[in-house]
């Protein structure tokens, strides 16, 4: 079971963050599994009666062997084993750094970033192939597009708002560029999260030295948030892109505006 707030906190610890991460992780293989019985056999998307109990179990392991034959089993990422191992007792200096000069408290301009802004250009461009390992999996990449889909609009404004003035800010005796995005919670409307990345002047992901958000899982150092991967993704990747399409595009034409009609 992955670990829940302790009673008048508001975050997980790093280490309590790190280890939800990895229940997820293993608990994908299962849930997707599950899912191919699903797909593919018409049989188990329903409820079953109690005159076809008997054979049940019969029914799953002729299908469980079919799905063994002619389906590509999983096996591990050798990469994602390796960042798991590195990260995972891996503290947060970031969110001690924030917490420790009450930053989330701090007034800031903001400022809206266009699809063609030069603001922070020297953010390092990404592939997707390393916002997945960043992530340590495909989940929180396919949020991040969401997330970025909820803020552009059709006129190409970002409405992620990152602070105006890099800051340039030395952890652990490392120097980057710090930076700070204001992020509407896609669950609760009320609320906004902050969250922090630290960047060095440098290519590929490896440019990406520390981060840091304000939700519930924010203190992760083994992956990242949401809302963090909605940043990387847009600054790293999506912006680059002409033929971005947000998920659920098509469904925009169903409700039309009568009084604009």
């Amino acid at each position: 079971m992955p670990p829940t707030k302790r009673r008048g906190e508001t975050q997980l610890t790093c280490e309590e963050a790190n280890k939800s991460r990895l229940v997820t992780l293993c608990r994908w293989v299962v849930e997707t599994i599950n899912g191919r019985f699903k797909r593919d056999f018409k049989i188990f998307r329903y409820r079953v009666f109690n005159r076809a109990l008997p054979s049940t179990m019969t029914d799953y392991k002729i299908a469980a062997a079919l799905i063994n034959a002619f389906q590509e089993p999983y096996e591990d990422s050798q990469q994602f084993v390796d960042i798991i191992n590195r990260n995972m007792h891996k503290p947060n200096l970031l969110a001690d750094y924030v917490i420790e000069h009450n930053l989330n408290r701090h007034r800031a301009a903001f400022v809206r970033l266009e699809k063609n802004d030069q603001t922070l250009e020297d953010f390092p461009r990404l592939s997707q192939e390393e916002l997945i390992l960043f992530a340590v999996g495909t989940y929180h990449c396919k949020i991040a597009r969401t997330y970025c889909s909820e803020h552009i609009k059709q006129t190409g404004v970002y409405e992620i708002e990152v602070y105006r003035h890099p800051v340039l800010v030395t952890i652990n005796g490392e120097s980057g560029v710090l930076i700070r995005c204001r992020i509407q919670s896609r669950h609760v409307r009320n609320r906004t999260y902050y969250t922090y990345i630290l960047y060095r002047r440098k290519t590929g992901i490896n440019a990406i030295s520390e981060h840091y958000c304000s939700c519930i899982h924010g203190k992760r150092t083994l992956g990242s948030c949401a809302h963090i991967m909605s940043v990387l993704y847009y600054m790293g990747w999506a912006r680059y892109q002409d033929d971005f399409n947000h998920p659920g595009y098509t469904l925009e034409d169903v409700i039309i505006d009568l009084e604009n009609q």
